[in-house]
């Protein structure tokens, strides 16, 4: 498999305060990689950086081979990023199939210009879609979601967390991204709910797009990784497929439990 994305010796943090001190990640095509490690390891700084969320001070990131450090998110999403936040991943005041809508609003052929000098992939400019297609993109895209369908007038605010969080999904599959960066998105869920979302990631990974996703839960994360990577105090500690991670001695009594 190519590598489709690739972070190399970054530096980020949030003003004076470094939190990434020389991190290096890397997604190949059609791949689940699975980022773990304790609290403050420095994972979601590490996914805001890549995203351009937070500018580096240091390293770069790449996709398909071209620099994206720093890029702006716009830029990025019109290339086919994605990002699901861990929390205000909605809007709350909006339906759901409004929700939706909203997902592909940076590829809406009017009234918002598109910055063409600034899309990597050419191929994109032939991807605007009129307020029609946005609307049956997001008819089609309740079919990878079918819980969702009877809830499509209802607003996302008045949802349960895990419908919430099926609503962000959604919501970033909209543009059909080649790269889908997932913040903790078992936060806050009861088991139950925490298994329904990672079975949709699983089956979002398995329709084509790449997956980086951050997570708490390590052990489930690795469970569906094809890929991980262990931070601690903001740098590599342990990397490996998701299986040679998940029954790692050391991995396993630092990081799982046991």
């Amino acid at each position: 498999m190519s590598t489709l994305l690739e972070a190399q010796n970054l530096h980020s943090g949030y003003g004076e305060m470094e939190i990434l001190h020389g991190v290096s990640v890397a997604l190949d095509e059609g791949e689940m990689v699975a980022i773990i490690g304790p609290n403050g390891a420095g994972k979601s700084t590490l996914i805001k950086t890549i995203f351009g969320l937070l500018r580096p001070t240091k390293g770069r990131v790449t996709f398909r081979g071209a620099d994206i450090t720093g890029r702006h998110p716009r830029d990025l999403v019109i290339n086919g990023l994605a990002y699901v936040p861990q929390s205000n991943n909605t809007f709350p005041s909006l339906t759901v199939l409004e929700n939706l809508e909203m997902g592909a609003i940076t590829r809406r052929s009017s009234p918002i210009p598109i910055p063409w000098s600034r899309v990597a992939d050419p191929k994109v400019r032939s991807r605007l879609l009129t307020d029609t297609q946005i609307r049956k993109r997001a008819v089609g895209t309740i079919e990878l979601f079918p819980n969702l369908r009877p809830k499509l007038r209802e607003r996302a605010g008045a949802l349960s967390g895990g419908e919430q969080q099926m609503v962000a999904l959604a919501k970033s599959m909209m543009l059909d991204p080649d790269i889908l960066l997932i913040d903790e998105p078992s936060a806050g869920l009861a088991p139950k709910l925490v298994d329904n979302v990672f079975s949709k990631i699983v089956e979002i990974n398995g329709s084509g797009t790449a997956v980086m996703m951050v997570e708490q839960n390590a052990k489930k994360a690795l469970a569906i990784a094809h890929r991980g990577y262990v931070l601690e105090t903001g740098r590599n500690r342990f990397e490996g497929t998701g299986q040679e991670l998940l029954h790692n001695t050391d991995v396993a009594k630092l990081y799982l439990g046991g």
